[in-house]
């Protein structure tokens, strides 16, 4: 990530859908480069505080998860808060939510 766009992406955190990492995870079916995203869509993960210093961000990202209660052997939505820091190179791409 650039350094002017890493400025940008500090005023404009809270419009912030999904971050996308440097790390290529190669699928073997099709030999394709599929880049790790920070944020779950199909969840809805957000952010809830982003402290920036540097080159680096802290994040708190709140999570929703489904989980299997195996004594009621049902499903359960259960939210965690999640403490991430990145690093400014690590990152490859923010995506915006479009209005």
């Amino acid at each position: 990530m650039t350094k002017k766009f890493w400025k940008d992406w500090q005023n404009r955190i809270g419009e912030t859908k999904d971050i996308e990492l440097n790390v290529c995870v190669f699928n073997k079916n099709n030999g394709a480069c599929y880049y790790h995203s920070v944020l779950s869509q199909v969840y809805n993960d957000k952010i809830l505080k982003a402290s920036f210093h540097g080159d680096a961000v802290d994040l708190v990202i709140e999570r929703h998860r489904e989980k299997l209660n195996f004594k009621t052997r049902s499903r359960q939505m259960v939210v965690e808060n999640e403490y991430l820091t990145l690093h400014r190179t690590e990152i490859k791409n923010i995506d915006f939510i479009k209005y």
